[in-house]
């Protein structure tokens, strides 16, 4: 199935759930104003840092409704299948202080992928959310040389990833910059995109 970008906007911006960061007599607005600023006063950066080594931030890295066990039983049959349509293992491994549920990789030795000019052989990454069914995969590429992923590897991964019911969201999508309303987890920085959001450290 297809989605429309404005069908994968509403989907994402209703994942995103506002978590407010209130933390010690600290609040939203200290943080946005510290953000504008452009400069995180100690007793706030120290009173995040307490939050986050409490494990609080249920909606930011989990959803609230998460199913981990769910997850991980989803997770195993989508490294046994990549195994599996790759001919070889893939390596897996799970995901920290993170949205991203974890990460399985296919060896430059089974992918057909190749870097544009070069033709040098790249590892391909499949991630997978802890938000929504969502997924999303790519090549590396090292030294800047621009990555060419073949039609085969697209094939056998989303095979595998919808197999299971996983939802693929479109690359230009993840890399727009973050608009949604928990800019204030990634403090004053202007570079996070919706796949930082959804598929990366928070």
């Amino acid at each position: 199935m297809t989605m429309a970008d404005a069908d994968w906007w509403s989907m994402l911006r209703a994942l995103d759930e506002p978590v407010a960061p209130v933390v010690g007599g600290i609040g939203r607005e200290s943080i946005l104003r510290a953000m504008v600023e452009g400069v995180m006063p100690e007793p706030i950066l120290a009173a995040l840092n307490e939050r986050v080594a409490r494990g609080h931030g249920d909606g930011l890295e989990v959803p609230r409704d998460f199913d981990h066990a769910a997850a991980q039983g989803r997770f195993g049959q989508l490294a046994e299948r990549l195994s599996e349509a790759y001919g070889c293992p893939c390596d897996s491994g799970l995901a920290q202080d993170s949205a991203c549920f974890g990460s399985i990789w296919i060896a430059a030795e089974a992918s057909r992928s190749r870097t544009k000019r070069t033709r040098i052989p790249l590892s391909l990454t499949v991630r997978v959310s802890k938000f929504g069914d969502l997924a999303t995969y790519g090549a590396s590429s090292s030294s800047g040389h621009e990555p060419h992923l073949h039609p085969d590897d697209r094939q056998r991964i989303e095979q595998a990833l919808t197999g299971l019911g996983y939802l693929i969201v479109p690359e230009h999508i993840l890399s727009t910059p973050y608009d949604g309303p928990n800019g204030w987890v990634f403090g004053p920085t202007v570079n996070e995109t919706w796949s930082t959001r959804f598929f990366d450290h928070l």
